[in-house]
């Protein structure tokens, strides 16, 4: 009787230890609820400076006004005299000899966005943001010009060589106009009433839409290290008819879309979780173009969807120029108390402005850079470390294989495919292991999910599909109620799945965006997209 109640006992046991352990989960059997979605549109930003005036003391010596010098440095503007109105600087006609007043309002960002309000503009008065070298001989102005339009204008050498009218019109006083800076090229907007407008850009890429090409890196290259360090963002006026300006500023932006949304996790892919409790993710912070876009980080709480802006990053390949790129993994590598990573190379490196070789580069840091404006050290992966060329990494180290895993969207068969790789060590070189799928592939993303390693990803047309793991087999797709582009196919997102510990409302989350180009963009550029925020638990709720 004895025996029989041990092992009633022990079966008892064993069945509550089954109970409580993990069930095995295929990622097909994960309902996804759609919780939330946002685009931010040059909102949620991070402060870099601001002309506020109805809190200036001094005019002269915060935001002193700059004459045209002959050398790179500052000359001070003694005939300048500000008029500070009801929290407003008024600027009026004047007879003075100058051509114009210049006041400085913070230093250059080569990836920040900078806003004048322009509350009043009457007679032929001119008001723009001047991003200039101290000395004012080169500059890159965006001017709003009363009953002309909007016009982008190139000095060099204190001459005028370029101009450019992106419209005719000018929205009713007062408004915002803004210029966000993509390094060396840049895109023209003005907000009204709380809505932005597009009104171009410059574009010095062969994709573009535009019949023609143009930067001015060739006079002021802001990505330059050296130069920036000599620059100013300015208000400009024209010292005709009156203007009113009601304030200016810079700031690092999310843009006028999101996208590429891919986890900061550790070297092994565990999602990399702050005392807060907050999740990370890099994304894209979209300009206008292939190239324009840059890499951004933010977090959110995964129980609600409180998404936070938190930094940008550049890139420093040790020629002198802090570069952009995007689709970026990063993750902390325990072992080596290093923040590292792989990034795409669409800002061109070793001072080609071009993709070059595996389009792919190896980041690395000491500094965690997560939050603020971060330089990472940065090396292109050659030809011969991985051979032609790809998109949208995702690395981690396979304990199990003791390999490096790299699952890439690679150039192959004439289309964008899913590829796998492995390495000895985290920076290559690798070798091929699972040859292109022939099936277009975007955002690919490895994740464990379960006790098994999944590879995610979109396509063209499709949903977001499953693949195992490390051999891309094909097992289906994600189930999400209201996925992006609802009800059309999901089609060429990215499906960044993240598990959850315990206490969570939901297992698992899913962060995705969608494709819709800003309005007035025309293809083939690409300014998407908004966020999607999934929650799902297993199938039968029991977890």
């Amino acid at each position: 009787m004895k025996y029989i109640l041990l092992i009633v006992t022990l079966l008892q046991i064993q069945s509550i230890a089954a109970q409580q352990q993990q069930p095995d989960i295929n990622p097909l059997d994960l309902e996804f609820h759609r919780l939330a979605v946002r685009r931010f549109i040059f909102s949620n930003n991070l402060p870099l400076t601001e002309f506020k005036p109805s809190e200036i003391v001094a005019f002269g010596s915060m935001h002193p006004p700059f004459a045209v010098n002959t050398t790179a440095s500052a000359l001070p503007d003694t005939t300048f005299k500000p008029t500070l109105k009801s929290g407003k600087l008024l600027l009026e006609a004047s007879t003075s000899a100058m051509k114009e007043a210049c006041f400085y309002v913070g230093a250059v960002n080569p990836y920040a966005t900078y806003d004048v309000d322009i509350d009043e503009l009457t007679d032929g008065a001119e008001v723009g943001i001047d991003l200039a070298r101290l000395g004012l001989r080169e500059r890159v102005q965006v001017m709003a010009a009363e009953g002309k339009g909007l016009y982008f204008r190139l000095w060099e050498d204190a001459k005028q060589i370029t101009e450019r009218r992106f419209t005719d019109i000018l929205p009713d006083c007062p408004f915002k106009l803004r210029v966000q800076l993509y390094g060396r090229t840049l895109g023209v907007f003005t907000e009204k009433e709380g809505v932005t407008t597009y009104h171009g850009h410059l574009d010095d890429h062969p994709y573009s839409a535009k019949t023609d090409t143009f930067h001015f890196g060739n006079v002021l290259d802001f990505r330059n290290i050296t130069l920036n360090s000599h620059c100013t963002f300015n208000v400009v006026y024209n010292l005709k008819g009156q203007a009113v300006i009601g304030g200016a500023r810079s700031y690092l932006s999310a843009g006028i879309g999101q996208a590429d949304i891919r986890l900061i996790s550790y070297e092994d892919l565990t999602p990399y979780i702050s005392d807060d409790g907050r999740l990370w993710f890099t994304f894209t912070m979209r300009g206008i173009g292939i190239r324009q876009p840059s890499q951004g980080v933010l977090s959110l709480d995964p129980s609600v969807f409180d998404v936070r802006f938190e930094g940008a990053i550049a890139f420093d390949f040790g020629d002198g120029l802090l570069r952009n790129a995007v689709a970026s993994h990063l993750f902390y590598d325990r072992n080596a108390k290093e923040w590292r990573g792989i990034s795409c190379d669409f800002g061109g490196s070793k001072n080609r402005d071009g993709r070059s070789e595996s389009n792919l580069f190896t980041i690395r840091s000491a500094k965690d850079p997560r939050r603020g404006f971060s330089i990472m050290q940065a090396e292109l992966i050659t030809n011969d470390r991985l051979i032609e060329s790809h998109e949208d990494p995702c690395l981690f180290y396979d304990g199990d294989a003791r390999k490096w895993r790299l699952l890439t969207s690679g150039f192959a068969h004439g289309g964008i495919e899913a590829r796998m790789f492995e390495a000895d060590t985290w920076d290559g070189k690798y070798t091929e292991i699972t040859p292109a799928i022939k099936r277009n592939s975007t955002g690919t993303v490895i994740q464990k999910i379960g006790d098994a390693y999944y590879c995610l990803m979109g396509g063209a047309g499709e949903n977001l599909r499953v693949h195992s793991y490390p051999d891309l087999t094909f097992l289906g797709y994600l189930n999400l109620d209201l996925q992006p582009h609802w009800p059309q196919p999901a089609a060429r997102i990215w499906a960044q799945v993240v598990p959850l510990p315990e206490g969570y409302p939901y297992r698992y989350i899913l962060l995705t965006m969608d494709r819709p180009n800003f309005p007035g963009v025309k293809n083939n550029t690409w300014s998407y997209g908004a966020l999607y925020f999934y929650g799902a638990n297993f199938l039968n709720n029991n977890n």
